[in-house]
């Protein structure tokens, strides 16, 4: 029996790969392009110091109207 193995998960095989932060990061700037500034994706990791995550949690505190307290 040759050719290729056929499983009922193969439709599923695209979204199965490990993340590609390098993608994540191109796609953020992408998104931020075509939106001109309106959208702006974040991930704390591209984030290098402290004062950096902090303004990102301020932001989001004050963006999405959420409690001080628990951030």
């Amino acid at each position: 029996m040759s050719g290729p193995i056929r499983s009922s998960l193969g439709r599923f095989a695209g979204s199965m790969r490990d993340p590609d932060p390098a993608n994540a990061l191109r796609k953020a700037k992408e998104a931020y392009d075509a939106s001109d500034g309106e959208i702006v994706l974040i991930n704390r990791a591209w984030l290098s110091n402290w004062t950096d995550q902090k303004q990102l949690d301020l932001l989001a505190v004050k963006a999405y109207g959420l409690d001080k307290g628990k951030v």
